[in-house]
C-alpha cells in the first residue's frame, strides 16, 4: 500500500509543474496572529507558530469543513501552549472574523488566482498545493506534521 501512495505522490508532483500555467497561488505570507497578539505579556510569541500554521492552511483553503478543522487545530495548538482561556479567545476571535464586515486579505483560500469558492480541493488542485508547499520554507511550521494532518491519505 505504501508503494501505491508513493506512486500517487510522484505522479502528483510530476503533473504539478504542467498545471502551473493554469493555476496560480500568490506567495505565502504571514503576520502571525492577525489582529491579535502572538502570545501573552512576558512570552510575546508563545503561540505564534500556531497562527503561522493556521495562516498556511488558510493560504490555499478548501471546503468549509476544512476551514472548521483548521480553526479547531489552531485552538488545540494554543491550548497546548497557553491553556484553555487563551485558546478560547483566539478561536472565538477567528470564528467571529468569518462574519466580520472588516475583511483582511488573508481570508480562507486567499492565495488562489483567480479566487476560488469554499469547496473541497480537486485532485489537481491538491497536487498543485502539495508541489507549492515544497517551496515554502517556514521554520515555525513542522511541514511533516502539517502534511500528515491535512493530507493524511497522501503523506502516510
Amino acid at each position: 500500500m505504501k508503494n501505491v501512495k508513493y506512486i500517487i505522490m510522484s505522479a502528483l508532483f510530476i503533473l504539478a509543474p504542467a498545471l502551473k500555467a493554469e493555476m496560480k497561488l500568490s506567495p505565502f505570507e504571514t503576520d502571525g496572529c492577525t489582529m491579535f497578539i502572538d502570545g501573552p505579556p512576558g512570552q510575546p510569541e508563545l503561540w505564534r507558530h500556531c497562527c503561522v500554521e493556521h495562516d498556511l492552511r488558510y493560504w490555499f483553503g478548501g471546503s468549509v469543513e476544512d476551514m472548521d478543522k483548521t480553526d479547531l487545530r489552531l485552538k488545540e495548538c494554543v491550548q497546548k501552549d497557553a491553556g484553555v482561556t487563551w485558546a478560547t479567545l483566539v478561536y472565538n476571535g477567528v470564528r467571529a472574523g468569518h462574519h466580520s464586515p472588516i475583511k483582511n486579505k488573508t481570508q480562507w483560500g486567499w492565495a488562489w488566482i483567480p479566487k476560488r469558492e469554499k469547496a473541497p480541493l480537486t485532485s489537481i488542485e491538491t497536487a498543485f498545493v502539495l508541489a507549492s508547499l515544497k517551496n515554502i520554507n517556514e521554520p515555525s511550521v513542522n511541514m511533516e506534521e502539517f502534511l500528515k494532518f491535512y493530507f493524511p491519505t497522501i503523506s502516510n
